[in-house]
């Protein structure tokens, strides 16, 4: 019987693979392929099964998860871990939600994994946040209870709360496009918003690209940092992320760069109290730029989920 695990990482487009030792915490063979049809998925968890005689999966994807099973926001398929156990006669098949295993992740980042944007406290022992603005909003939690970690995947994307804020900050009017949190702080949402005020559709990378040529960009991409970093800020003293706040994905890799994160930090550093004013600026604001996030969180998973159990 193989030791090694199947891990696998479902997006709107991409399936990634590989296969991963709890000894080493190592990954290899990994791959990425791009999966139009559900046959296809099946098909490149049948070549690792049978290639590796594999009796353990664990496998992330975007949507809200229950009772090991994933239905996906971004394509109509649900992933249900009892199915793929019978179909590929493994042991067992862990469903998690794609935040969910970026939050597995954050216990194994080393120094080398993650650039510090803004100082703080960062004790990996103490609860921490991931977050992203991709295609919606990613948001979890990490918090350890008698030193064991367990994560929470949330909806944050979803809510409804901010959409007076976000509007008026970016001078829009309500309608059905800005609904929800994410339909403002996400890569769709940077997109959206740019047509909404140029009348111009441009790919949300070209955007940020643009930001210091197109007046309309940098503006957008500011108020975007603005809007995120007092959010961010309220997100923070709800949960005391002692831990840290990461930011995930290749949005914020790109945006990261650019003069509007400072917009961010004095936004999420902000308060009239004292207090809290010191509790935000010690809060560290970080980047991963590990590979692979939610395939190492997954392989963390197929460790700590015996130490729940």
């Amino acid at each position: 019987m193989s030791d090694r695990k199947l891990l696998l990482d479902l997006g709107g487009t991409n399936l990634r693979a590989g296969l991963g030792s709890v000894d080493t915490l190592l990954i290899d063979d990994i791959s990425k392929t791009k999966v139009d049809k559900d046959e296809e998925i099946f098909k490149v968890i049948r070549s690792y099964v049978e290639k590796n005689n594999i009796k353990e999966i664990i496998f992330s994807a975007a949507g809200p998860r229950s009772i090991n099973k994933v239905s996906m926001t971004n394509r109509s398929l649900e992933i249900n871990g009892t199915h793929i156990e019978d179909e590929f006669n493994v042991s067992r098949c862990d469903i998690l939600n794609d935040w969910e295993s970026i939050g597995y992740c954050l216990p194994l980042l080393k120094d080398e994994d993650f650039i510090q944007l803004k100082g703080g406290q960062r004790n990996p022992k103490e609860t921490s946040v991931a977050i992203g603005p991709g295609t919606g909003l990613g948001f979890s939690i990490l918090r350890y209870v008698n030193d064991i970690p367990y994560v929470f995947a949330t909806e944050l994307g979803n809510t409804k709360s901010f959409n007076d804020y976000l509007l008026n900050i970016f001078k829009l009017k309500p309608c059905n496009d800005f609904s929800v949190l994410e339909s403002f702080l996400s890569g769709t949402g940077i997109q959206k918003i740019y047509k909404s005020i140029s009348g111009e559709s441009m790919p949300t990378e070209d955007i940020v690209d643009s930001y210091g040529d197109n007046k309309l960009a940098t503006e957008l991409l500011n108020n975007f940092c603005k809007a995120f970093g007092r959010i961010l800020a309220d997100i923070n003293l709800t949960i005391l992320a002692n831990g840290g706040v990461y930011f995930a994905g290749s949005l914020m890799r790109r945006i990261h760069k650019l003069e509007a994160m400072e917009y961010l930090f004095e936004e999420f550093d902000s308060h009239n109290s004292r207090h809290h004013k010191d509790l935000l600026i010690n809060t560290s604001i970080n980047l991963i730029t590990k590979e692979h996030t939610p395939l190492y969180g997954n392989l963390n998973y197929s460790i700590v989920r015996r130490m729940h159990e």
